[in-house]
Formats: structure tokens, C-alpha cells, sequence
């Protein structure tokens, strides 16, 4: 019994560390804009559409029309949301997997 409970707080331990905060970078890093658009960067995505992305406020003024438009063309998302959602879970299990987790 101790043994598993021993497994549990490690497991705890490596759970906590694979937090759910990321930046830009990290969730849309290389490998995943590579594979599900048609730039290399999320800075290059913004450029093409235009959008001057320095701050949090500058990301909250972006018209969401406007992103969406971008990702219909240019990724294999529908809508920024569904591309967003998508980085967030690909970097979670990255996260995982880096602390041990067998996820796929």
C-alpha cells in the first residue's frame, strides 16, 4: 500500500509540473505549424494577415473574423478557436509525455 501511494505522489508531482500555461511560442512552435499551416511561425502567420501582435491587448483587439479568415485559408483549421484548441492539447501531451506519461 505504501508503495502505491508513493506512485501516486510522484506521479502527482510530475502531473504539476506539466502545468497548462504556454506561450505563443510554445504552443504554436515549429512542428506544429509546419504541420497544420502554411508558415513556419506563429509571428509569420500574423504578419501575412496583417496583425500586429506585441502585447496581450494587441492579441484581445484582433477581430476575430479577420483571424478566422487567415486560418481558413491557410491552415487546416476552420476557425482560430479550432486552431488554438488544437495547439493547447498537442502541448499538453507534449508536456506529458516529456514528464513520463504514456499518452498519445
Amino acid at each position: 500500500m505504501k508503495n502505491i501511494e508513493k506512485q501516486l505522489k510522484e506521479l502527482e508531482k510530475k502531473f504539476k509540473k506539466a502545468d497548462g500555461h504556454a506561450s505563443f511560442n510554445e504552443l504554436f512552435n515549429l512542428d506544429f505549424m509546419r504541420k497544420y499551416t502554411d508558415f513556419s511561425s506563429i509571428e509569420d502567420f500574423f504578419e501575412f494577415g496583417g496583425f500586429e501582435v506585441n502585447t496581450q491587448e494587441d492579441y484581445e483587439n484582433l477581430l476575430q473574423e479577420e483571424l478566422d479568415k487567415i486560418v481558413r485559408e491557410k491552415t487546416k483549421f476552420k476557425t482560430w478557436e479550432e486552431m488554438l484548441r488544437c495547439a493547447g492539447k498537442e502541448e499538453m501531451l507534449r508536456r506529458l509525455r516529456m514528464q513520463g506519461f504514456d499518452v498519445k
